[in-house]
């Protein structure tokens, strides 16, 4: 045996006895490591989930799912939860967000049990208040940092290894050496080949910014091809006006400085820009730089859903103030309606305060409708849904009297229709649904200057596969009765249609020729129908289509009733409860007209109090009422008093929880104020006698 071969094999085992060392030092470095890693990240999981808690307290509170609801689905994301729910008092499943199932490696690991489900809980409080409980599992990933750490560790075993076997068998370190340099080629290769497979963009450049490598998702996005034997350039492909940016970036981290992420527009294959961020590192070679390695990351989806959430908070906070003025607007409202009303019924025909009284009234009519739009921009409809045809709903529109005088208003305009006969029904809010429809025709003939043409047409339309929510501004998989306007007018500016259905957005007058509310009231009311609208404009005219999910019961309602008909009582006894004195004395006086006898509470507690040893036939009960019990409390205590009780809610606030669910305990109906005689006596009679 040679001496190169002694002092080889003598080597080999100082190295063998000195790797087994470092293996046992490393083992319980790791077991260390990974023990306060996982109880770290245990205590970091806790402390997120309480802060999910606290984020959406507010949302809880204003019992707003929709908003908590994307809150939540971006946190089941980001923090890898299997499941979130949210328990309100009376609702344990109020909110309930499920993770996509896992697949790939994460599946297989997950079969294994090295993926596993902790549960968490937690109280939701507002102001000192317990409203609700957050409770989620949360898939244990501590796997995958945990197979870092040790392959880090191993990388330290096998880095101090390898430098003993250098120190120890130099005469083979020129052997090595070449073996090391093809090992670097083929892992050279291999990252080569791996970067490829990113979803992230690559690119390599010269010092010049001459592109010499991208991986296969920037080859696929972007405008890399070579033109007349010159590379693409790595500035050619950002947006001009930010070109002199990048270049001084460029040049900033070339020098040695570090770089950050960076936010710039570039331009894409197709031809249309888009954001991304960047961020840029040298490329050295024996201690020279030799060019820059990027890596670009598209952010188009991020700032989407970044937009969506910005405007779901606006709307929110609209909606909140919308409601709460709507509310209180009602209330006045009414008595401008009633007391007219009941005036006129005493006036003789010829006298000549009936034409200012009716006046008044009509006024006051119209101010309910704005009101009105105010309830649907809060996102409540405060209307019971019918199942009906739109293709009838139509019809009825086309005929009436506020569409001839449209006509009369814009004479150049012809309005066509195509009615698809076999048009399924829907379950919609009639009111709503007519709002839609004017507006559309409204705005279709507006944009109309001079001679045109506004087409009414509907269709079935068939989602086979679900596109999204209609929050989400898509269709669920399902039947839909699709209506499409079309106006020949001069369509709507690329920097308008992003905004035409924010509330109180308009290029009209304000206070002339609209509200501003129009739009945004065919939006909210798409939304609380489960469907969708979407609008296309260009210099041949605009279309906005609507779609409304389609019943399977093919029954129609029963054709309206008579609305000449006045419905009298017949001496049966009323409770009016409400805690403004003025809508009691409406509500009385009204009743007492129709024929009803009216007993009046100020507030549940009166009411229940008095239910104790009287009897009523009928309660026309008010849902908010301060600083006592609300609606839905009084009346299920007093159900307790009398089981059978018939009750019709009047409320001046949207159809909201309280109300739905009182409408569950038994309430018969729901009619929102300011209610005239003909509303609430047709109301009252439907309940008593039909």
């Amino acid at each position: 045996m040679t001496t190169l071969s002694k002092g080889h094999l003598s080597g080999t085992r100082q190295i063998r006895r000195l790797f087994v060392v470092f293996s046992g030092v490393i083992i319980l470095t790791f077991i260390a490591v990974a023990s306060l890693y996982i109880k770290r990240a245990d205590n970091r999981d806790k402390e997120h989930f309480q802060n999910h808690a606290t984020i959406i307290t507010d949302d809880i509170w204003a019992l707003n799912a929709i908003s908590a609801q994307t809150y939540l689905a971006l946190a089941v994301k980001a923090d890898h939860y299997k499941q979130l729910g949210v328990a309100i008092p009376g609702d344990d499943s109020f909110l309930q967000i499920n993770s996509p199932p896992l697949t790939g490696l994460t599946q297989f690991l997950y079969d294994l049990k090295l993926i596993g489900v902790k549960n968490f809980k937690s109280d939701i409080i507002y102001h000192g208040e317990r409203i609700g409980t957050l409770s989620g599992e949360q898939y244990v990933r501590v796997i995958y940092p945990l197979i870092n750490i040790f392959v880090f560790l191993a990388f330290v075993l096998l880095a101090a290894t390898f430098i003993m076997y250098l120190s120890i068998n130099r005469k083979f370190l020129e052997q090595q050496v070449l073996e090391r340099t093809h090992n670097l080629q083929e892992s050279e290769r291999r990252f080569h080949d791996l970067v490829s497979l990113l979803p992230e963009m690559v690119l390599e450049s010269d010092l010049n910014g001459g592109v010499v490598y991208a991986n296969k998702a920037a080859e696929e996005t972007l405008p890399l091809d070579v033109k007349d034997g010159v590379a693409p350039n790595f500035f050619d492909i950002i947006q001009e006006e930010e070109q002199e940016k990048a270049r001084h970036d460029f040049h900033i981290f070339l020098a040695g400085n570090p770089s950050s992420l960076k936010e710039f527009t570039v331009c894409g294959r197709d031809g249309k820009s888009f954001p991304v961020l960047m961020r840029s590192a040298p490329i050295m070679n024996h201690g020279n730089v030799i060019g820059a390695r990027s890596i670009i990351i598209d952010i188009s989806e991020r700032r989407r859903l970044q937009q969506q959430l910005n405007r779901d908070s606006k709307m929110k906070a609209i909606g909140l103030m919308a409601g709460g003025v709507a509310h209180d607007l009602n209330n006045i409202l009414s008595g401008v309606i009633s007391y007219p009303e009941l005036i006129l019924l005493d006036l003789e025909d010829n006298s000549p305060l009936r034409s200012p009284l009716e006046a008044i009234r009509q006024s006051g009519l119209d101010a309910a409708d704005v009101v009105s739009d105010l309830l649907t921009v809060a996102r409540g409809i405060a209307a019971n849904t019918e199942i009906l045809n739109p293709n009838n709903l139509i019809m009825d529109y086309l005929d009436s009297a506020d569409f001839k005088q449209l006509l009369t208003s814009y004479p150049l305009v012809g309005v066509t229709t195509s009615l698809s006969p076999d048009l399924q029904t829907i379950s919609c809010s009639p009111i709503h649904f007519r709002k839609c429809l004017m507006n559309l025709t409204t705005n279709g003939m507006e944009a109309i200057a001079g001679n045109g043409r506004l087409s009414i047409c509907t269709e079935n339309h068939l989602q086979d596969a679900p596109s999204g929510s209609a929050d989400e501004g898509g269709l669920g998989a399902g039947d839909y009765a699709k209506i499409i306007f079309h106006d020949s007018g001069t369509g709507i500016g690329p920097d308008e249609i992003d905004h035409i259905f924010e509330p109180f957005y308009t290029k009209k007058v304000m206070g002339r020729s609209g509200t501003g509310l129009g739009l945004a009231v065919i939006w909210n009311t798409m939304q609380d129908h489960g469907g969708m609208v979407t609008v296309t404009s260009n210099n041949d005219g605009t279309t906005f289509t609507l779609y409304f999910p389609c019943v399977d019961d093919p029954c129609i309602t029963a054709a309206k009733q008579d609305e000449s008909t006045l419905f009298k009582g017949r001496g049966e006894t009323i409770l009016v409860i409400d805690d403004e004195q003025r809508q009691r004395d409406i509500a009385g006086d009204l009743l007492t007209s129709l024929g009803y006898a009216v007993e009046t509470a100020a507030n549940g507690e009166e009411a229940v109090e008095y239910l104790k040893s009287h009897s009523v036939d009928l309660l026309v009960l008010d849902m908010i009422m301060s600083p006592g019990q609300n609606g839905f409390k009084t009346y299920q205590q007093i159900l307790e008093l009398h089981p059978a009780q018939k009750a019709l809610i009047a409320s001046g606030f949207a159809e909201d929880g309280d109300v739905r669910a009182t409408l569950a305990l038994g309430a018969d109906g729901f009619i929102s104020k300011p209610y005239t005689m003909r509303g609430i006596g047709s109301a009252i009679y439907k309940i008593l006698h039909q």
